[in-house]
Formats: C-alpha cells, sequence, structure tokens
C-alpha cells in the first residue's frame, strides 16, 4: 500500500504544481452571476476531474497488481459486476461534466441519471436493495419486485441531497470526508475509505484556497461511490445493520432538500432550479466561512452519534434535530 500512497502523492504533486496549465486546458470554469454566483472570479470545475483519475488509479492499482477490487479484499467480483460499477461511476462523473460544461436541462440530467443507474442494477444484483432493517421495527421490510426501484430511487435522493448540499466552499468535501471517515471505521479499516479521505482532502485544500470548485461532475462521481459503499456495507459487509444509520448520517442533506422542494413548490417554480434558501446560504449572510462550516460538521455528526453511542430512540433523535434545524433556520431569516 506504500507504493499505491506514493504514486497518488506524486500524481497529486503533479496537479498541485501544474494547475494553471491543466486548468487552462480543461477550460470548464463557473462564472460569477451575481444571482445564484456570488464569487468574485471565474473558478475552474476541476474537482471531478481530479478525483475520477485519483480512483482510477486506486482502481487498476487494486485489480491488476492484487487481485483485489474496490471495495474489498476478499470478493471475487465477476467481470460484469466490475463493469457494472465502472459504467455508474464513469457515467455520472460525465453526466455532471456535460452539466458543469453547457448547462444540461434538469429534467433531461434526472432521465440520463436514471438510465445509467438503472443500467448498472440491472448488470449487478448485487447492488439492488431488496429489503431494509430499521431500529424501531422488528421486522424486515421487503420490497420484492420493486427492489430496483426503490434502489434508484434511493441513489437519486442521495445524490440530490448532497448536490443540493453543495454550495459554499469547504462545504461538500468536509461532508464527503465525514461520510468516507463513518465508512472507514465501521468496515473495520477498509483501506479504501482511507484513500477516499485522502482525495477528498487533496479537493478541499484547493477548494479552501479558491483554485477550483467540485461541481456536478464531482458531486456526481463521490455521489456513485458514496451509494455503491453504502449498498455494499448493507448488503454484502453487514457492517450497517440498521438503515437509521444512513438515515442520520445524511439527515442534514435530506432535510434541506425536503425544506427547499416543498417551498420551490408551493411558489410554484421548477423544484430543481437553484435558489440561495439553502441552509449554507442563510448561514453565510450571518457567520463567517469558517463558522458557517463549523456549524454545518457539528449539525451533521451529532445525529450519528447520538444513534449510535447513546439510548435515545430513533424518534427522539429526529424530533430533537428538526426541532433545532427549524429554529436555526428561523435565527437566521431574522433581520434578514
Amino acid at each position: 500500500m506504500l507504493i499505491l500512497f506514493l504514486i497518488h502523492f506524486c500524481f497529486n504533486i503533479i496537479i498541485f504544481l501544474n494547475f494553471e496549465k491543466i486548468e487552462r486546458f480543461v477550460n470548464i470554469y463557473d462564472v460569477p452571476d451575481k444571482k445564484l454566483k456570488l464569487h468574485k472570479k471565474k473558478t475552474p470545475i476541476l474537482g471531478g476531474l481530479i478525483l475520477l483519475i485519483n480512483f482510477l488509479i486506486y482502481f487498476c492499482f487494486q485489480i491488476y497488481l492484487f487481485d483485489q477490487f474496490i471495495l474489498t479484499e476478499y470478493s471475487n467480483f465477476k467481470i460484469r459486476e466490475i463493469l457494472s460499477i465502472l459504467i455508474l461511476f464513469l457515467s455520472l462523473f460525465f453526466i455532471g461534466l456535460y452539466d458543469d460544461k453547457y448547462k444540461l436541462n434538469p429534467n433531461n440530467k434526472l432521465f440520463f441519471l436514471s438510465v445509467f443507474i438503472l443500467l448498472s442494477l440491472l448488470l449487478n444484483k448485487d447492488l439492488i436493495i431488496n429489503f431494509i432493517s430499521l431500529s424501531f421495527i422488528e421486522k424486515y421490510i421487503y420490497f420484492e419486485n420493486f427492489s430496483i426501484f426503490f434502489t434508484l430511487f434511493c441513489i437519486l435522493i442521495l445524490i440530490n441531497s448532497l448536490n443540493f448540499y453543495d454550495g459554499i466552499n469547504g462545504q461538500s468535501c468536509i461532508n464527503f470526508i465525514i461520510i468516507f471517515s463513518y465508512l472507514f471505521l465501521k468496515s473495520e479499516m477498509n483501506p479504501f475509505y482511507l484513500y477516499s479521505i485522502f482525495f477528498v482532502t487533496f479537493v478541499l485544500y484547493l477548494n479552501i484556497k479558491n483554485k477550483l470548485f467540485l461541481g456536478d461532475s464531482g458531486v456526481f462521481l463521490l455521489g456513485a461511490i458514496v451509494s455503491v459503499s453504502f449498498i455494499y456495507e448493507y448488503n454484502i459487509e453487514k457492517s450497517i445493520i440498521h438503515v437509521d444509520e444512513i438515515f442520520f448520517l445524511l439527515l442534514l442533506p435530506g432535510i434541506d432538500l425536503v425544506r427547499l422542494t416543498f417551498l420551490r413548490a408551493v411558489k410554484g417554480k421548477n423544484t430543481f432550479l437553484g435558489d440561495r434558501n439553502h441552509i449554507h446560504h442563510l448561514l453565510i449572510k450571518k457567520f463567517s466561512l469558517f463558522y458557517t462550516n463549523l456549524i454545518l460538521i457539528i449539525i451533521s455528526i451529532v445525529p450519528i452519534i447520538l444513534f449510535l453511542y447513546t439510548s435515545l430512540n430513533f424518534y427522539i433523535i429526529f424530533l430533537l434535530f428538526l426541532l433545532f434545524y427549524i429554529l436555526l433556520i428561523a435565527t437566521c431569516r431574522i433581520n434578514d
């Protein structure tokens, strides 16, 4: 693993030293519009590309040198199953990249995401969630013939909530670091998650320095990887026993997605079109970037900590979070 680390380290040093050349070559920028995009200068959307190349290096190293595959040291994945996961990662990355460059229509974007996710699920039955286990219900809930559609729905909700949650420097990368850290601990220190933290931390550094944005390409790629990781740990490794854990880990992005979708629908607006009502937009008006991200980190990790390490049940944790979330939103809107 030391060799692999050195390869990644050298690759990222090369990127850092030649960043301006790479920026001009790729030529995909997020341009401020003084409405939704308030950054001061056009910023390259390179986070997804840097992450993709890092992950591909990792995958190739595991497959060809150690005869291992991505998320496990023990599974014997068939070629079709390997292909299905690569199709998912690459297709979602390129959909996001196209959107970063040309701005896909939201309905078309949802269609293409659904098509490639479904294709991956049809090629790999291990990615399909056939049942869920909840801490407050004794029996499993089976989906039978609707399993593939339930899985599609879960992946789409996860990716869209994470995409909605990407709005200020550092926010999205920090959230993915929290998720991969959780997976690293739950999986008994699977090195894949440790490397994922390393990759995202490098992009976080460049993002905080205003050198790049993650973009839809980065969020969609990481969203696909996180989705597969959750399903893998739940379906195969059984390290995640109840899906409540995933629910609480993603509660903040999820609840913000629900609030924004509801508000836009009530106002008759397209639910996929952006605005500045996200929780990070409200917080950044009251606090600095550092304190905004700190508040978001605390809100993100408290529910999962309470669920894993206290005797509080699902309903109490959820209601406490919901109450705090509502009070925080209301406080931010005072004198807004």
